[in-house]
């Protein structure tokens, strides 16, 4: 595992920390992760509207966002149901930016979600 690799989180969203709390669980490898309200995401190119609408992997230079961090968390697994898992994510990438862009969405409807997971609307 790359232990450069950092995770950025909404650490406001309950429904965000269940799942990292069950990624933690789940994942037998993981890398650094910080909730975005307790680091200066301006240093990795982030703007707030990135941060609250979306996790984030920063990488060196890599940022991925939203699904296709999710993918990398997957692929790092040495178990191959999770590396594949991963490869699915990234091979249907449309469907799968859809579908995290839904959970992002409602994650306040979501069981662990509350009023503060609302991603407000970007007029």
């Amino acid at each position: 595992m790359n232990t450069d690799a950092l995770l950025i989180y909404d650490g406001d969203c309950a429904f965000c920390k269940q799942s990292l709390k069950w990624a933690l669980e789940k994942l037998p490898e993981f890398c650094r992760y910080v909730a975005f309200q307790k680091v200066d995401f301006n240093e990795f190119g982030l703007k707030l509207n990135d941060v609250k609408s979306q996790v984030w992997l920063i990488e060196g230079e890599k940022r991925l966002g939203g699904h296709r961090a999710i993918s990398w968390l997957f692929r790092q697994q040495k178990p191959l149901g999770w590396r594949t898992l991963g490869a699915l994510i990234d091979w249907f990438s449309p469907i799968s930016a859809l579908v995290y862009r839904w959970v992002a969405n409602n994650r306040h409807r979501l069981p662990g979600g509350t009023k503060e997971c609302t991603i407000d609307d970007r007029p």
